[in-house]
């Protein structure tokens, strides 16, 4: 290949890149937030907590998925006694080292049945080692009168979303420590 068809080809990589790119979401405009976290949501909102842990993905996107604690039910959490789905996110940059996003995932009965959408929004700051973060969740559902096949569209602006009824008026604290590679035995 000659070196103007070199040159093409990069240029047209560069336009696909940033064509199709989320705004703002080159290297210099996401905080190095990317990664693999492990995410505690402090349930009583005192130091001691309890803390309800989850595993978090944040891509350099502007997605983010999430495995909750509760995924398939806690018998030590009698007051939430449903089944979740992972959890889908979109999130961009709110300020230095800090982000926020809104996510959406389904909500189970313990029949198995599903009765709502639970939408979470999210405002997280990095810390200065770029390896924890802190932050605050608010939470809020939007149930489906009749089973699933009645749930509303949870984009329409006209949706009923009724804050979670367990959750402190602020939301609650969050906070997150970075996965990472722990060296394989032996070696």
């Amino acid at each position: 290949m000659s070196n103007a068809g070199i040159r093409s080809l990069r240029l047209s990589s560069a336009c696909v890149w940033r064509c199709f790119s989320p705004a703002g979401s080159g290297p210099e405009h996401r905080p190095a937030v990317h990664g693999s976290w492990i995410h505690y949501l402090n349930v009583s909102g005192t130091p001691s907590g309890p803390l309800l842990p989850a595993l978090v993905t944040i891509q350099s996107d502007g997605t983010m998925i999430i495995s909750s604690g509760l995924m398939f039910g806690s018998p030590s959490m009698p007051a939430a006694p449903v089944r979740y789905s992972p959890l889908h996110f979109v999130w961009e940059k709110a300020g230095p080292k800090t982000i926020a996003g809104t996510g959406l995932f389904f909500v189970f009965d313990p029949d198995g049945k599903m009765h709502s959408y639970q939408r979470n929004r999210i405002v997280i700051k990095l810390g200065d080692d770029r390896d924890t973060y802190t932050g605050m969740i608010f939470l809020d559902e939007l149930h489906c009168p009749n089973g699933v096949f009645s749930c509303p569209y949870p984009q329409d602006p006209s949706a009923t979303w009724t804050p979670n009824p367990n959750m402190p008026a602020e939301g609650y604290l969050v906070t997150g420590k970075r996965l990472k590679v722990v060296p394989y035995p032996g070696s």
